[in-house]
């Protein structure tokens, strides 16, 4: 479809709208779409298949715009008008066009104004943009797993990989990333890898275990990233000096279930700590019952409901494409 986004201003003017408008634009375009911003400067009444017109119905910046709008709206039926109400100063009844309000609230207030249905649609917002996840991680699409737990770590046999693979066996719906690749110049490390990879698939969970480092070493930013995408770091080391990652989650927010050896002592801030001993079964309803963990997996929810990608899919892309009155 050919699709004119209108409102008053645009990006990179800054705003609240204008930020949706911009994400909206990006998301339609990767559904296929040719799609334009438009001000009343640029605006022309060309072959549009649809006009998404954002407040310029509803707020009384312009009304010379806003009636010839609302003419068009009367006598361009070939036209899929959308009326995308984030605010309501000023109201007349608009012809021939589906209502889209941000909110609950912003749908009772302009139902005063109009009988026709009112369809509720969030503002959307690019988390990746916003937490600065790298491609390669933002890749992942980990807003959509059951629950993530991150292990920074090398193929050392001291680090424990194998415990968070009998962890992951308890958690169905969890995804165990590993941050490391085996070292060529380590046999030992590269032994202890296919010892994992065995394990794990004697565990059925080979699918739900990420070794990121396989094909390429993860950069610091990619690691930044996946902070902000843990639920948890899970950290089961029988053995440490000091433990940075540690320190790290501290600074990320991110929620720490580690093994209860001195030198996690020292450095954890607020641990949810085990004893190396513990049946896997134990720990991972230390996991389940953590209530940091369950706020990091809403958070990730947030991203995923409000992903402008999956909003435009989802929601807006069936209204325009629907046939017959609105």
């Amino acid at each position: 479809m050919r699709i004119a986004i209108l409102h008053y201003s645009k990006p990179p003017t800054i705003g609240g709208v204008e930020r949706v408008i911009g994400e909206q634009k990006a998301a339609l375009r990767v559904c296929g779409h040719e799609v334009e911003i438009l001000t009343r400067n640029e605006w022309s009444e060309e072959n549009w298949d649809a006009v998404i017109v954002h407040n310029v119905f509803t707020m009384p910046f312009d009304l010379d715009w806003t009636r010839e709008l609302l003419e068009l709206a009367r006598t361009r039926t070939d036209i899929r008008w959308i009326n995308w109400i984030h605010d309501v100063r000023w109201a007349e009844e608009v012809p021939q066009a589906v209502h889209i309000a941000v909110s609950e609230h912003r749908k009772a207030e302009y139902a005063k104004y109009t009988s026709a249905p009112i369809h509720v649609i969030p503002n959307g917002i690019d988390a990746a943009a916003v937490l600065g996840l790298t491609e390669r991680i933002s890749a992942l699409q980990l807003e959509k797993a059951g629950l993530v737990l991150l292990h920074p770590t090398r193929f050392v046999r001291r680090k424990n990989i194998e415990l968070g693979l009998r962890v992951l066996a308890e958690l169905p719906e969890a995804l165990y990333i590993v941050t490391a690749a085996p070292d060529p110049h380590q046999g030992d490390g590269r032994l202890y890898y296919d010892e994992l990879v065995t394990l794990a698939e004697s565990l059925g969970v080979r699918d739900r275990v990420l070794f990121l480092g396989e094909s390429n070493p993860l950069s610091d930013d990619d690691v930044r990233s996946l902070y902000q995408m843990a639920d948890v770091l899970f950290f089961p080391s029988r053995q440490e000096g000091y433990g940075l990652p540690l320190i790290e989650a501290a600074l990320h927010g991110v929620p720490v279930i580690c093994s209860d050896i001195p030198p996690h002592r020292e450095v954890a801030l607020g641990a949810t700590f085990f004893e190396l001993d513990a049946p896997a079964e134990q720990i991972a309803m230390k996991v389940r019952r953590y209530a940091a963990v369950h706020a990091r997996q809403q958070r990730r929810e947030l991203m995923r409901r409000l992903s402008c990608q999956g909003i435009a899919k989802e929601l807006l892309e069936p209204l325009l494409l629907a046939s017959g009155a609105p």
